[in-house]
């Protein structure tokens, strides 16, 4: 009985949860970079804060990489959005409940006994692998949890987080590329932001600019809402739109060298995407591949980040114990 294929591979189970995207909003903010860059010297608080928590995001090889070290210990108990209950070939967690002697820092699983020793072997590695980025879970309450929200609005989430890319791609790209002079309804076009909204051959010119304008108000507002998304994650609420207090960050010096650094191209530096796919999709051992993926079209980058597995948007269903 072979039960491989309905286990999730330990990086897909991350990816297809929703804090996969509170790191790729952290890494689109350019105040926490600078806070890392600082050493955590910033005079806002919060973001301080944030930053002794998460730490340097810049650093790390890969997404996964960073979860191994630091994201199962923010994220902990329970990480419901995450899929870890289907295990290969049969194996099954035991938790602290079945087991009438706790094993504290133990992992305990049950093996179907019809497996062979190689197919145990598999079996036992490919959970001890997800177990790492599964962290100590059902334990206690998580230091960072996820706020309530509606899946309109964690599907707005998504689309601010591409509209902020797709902006960023379109501001460094070439003269002779297609995107070079595209503006708010082009972009907004390319995402199908509003695909009720794209004009037709046969609406007249007073029905199609109606349709244009709708769709660069929408780009606006998912690149408005991508901006509040950044803003809240800064300081440790995600996902959330809510005003935030702005207060002072950086002194006279620090400011002027942020501004010089984002002026040198060492903030958002060139093929940026390319950068974030490589290290929020890609396995730590391929980012040093990153000239071979720059070289790929950062629009064709950009559709990996629409085909991601999102259960969370997914009403809500019957879950088995955990």
């Amino acid at each position: 009985m072979d039960m491989a294929n309905q286990a999730l591979l330990p990086e897909q189970a991350i990816r297809a949860s929703m804090y996969f995207w509170w790191l790729a909003f952290l890494r689109c903010s350019k105040d926490y970079w600078w806070c890392c860059q600082q050493q955590g010297q910033c005079q806002d608080e919060r973001l301080v804060a944030n930053w002794q928590s998460f730490g340097d995001i810049f650093k790390y090889d890969s997404f996964v990489h960073w979860w191994q070290v630091q994201g199962a210990k923010l994220f902990d108990s329970p990480q419901i959005e995450i899929e870890f209950n289907l295990l290969p070939l049969g194996l099954e967690w035991i938790f602290a409940a079945d087991l009438k002697i706790p094993r504290p820092n133990m992992l305990c699983l049950a093996i179907p006994l019809y497996l062979n020793t190689d197919q145990a072997k598999l079996a036992i590695l490919t959970v001890w692998q997800l177990a790492r980025v599964r962290g100590n879970h059902y334990i206690r309450d998580a230091k960072f949890q996820l706020m309530g929200s509606e899946i309109k609005s964690r599907r707005m989430m998504i689309a601010a987080y591409r509209t902020f890319a797709l902006s960023t791609i379109v501001k460094q790209s070439a003269v002779n590329e297609t995107c070079h002079n595209w503006g708010n309804y082009e972009m907004g076009i390319h995402l199908g932001l509003s695909n009720t909204n794209k004009p037709k051959s046969k609406d007249s010119i007073a029905v199609a600019r109606t349709k244009q304008k709708h769709i660069r108000t929408l780009f606006s507002q998912h690149k408005r809402a991508a901006s509040d998304f950044i803003a809240n994650v800064e300081i440790g609420r995600f996902p959330c739109k809510d005003p935030v207090e702005v207060k002072p960050r950086w002194n006279t010096q620090q400011q002027s060298a942020l501004d010089q650094a984002v002026l040198e191209g060492r903030w958002q530096p060139p093929h940026w995407l390319a950068h974030e796919h490589a290290f929020m999709l890609l396995e730590p051992d391929l980012l040093s591949e990153l000239n071979r993926y720059s070289e790929i079209k950062p629009l064709a980058l950009l559709a990996d980040f629409a085909s991601l597995r999102t259960p969370f948007l997914e009403p809500k269903r019957i879950r088995k114990r955990n």
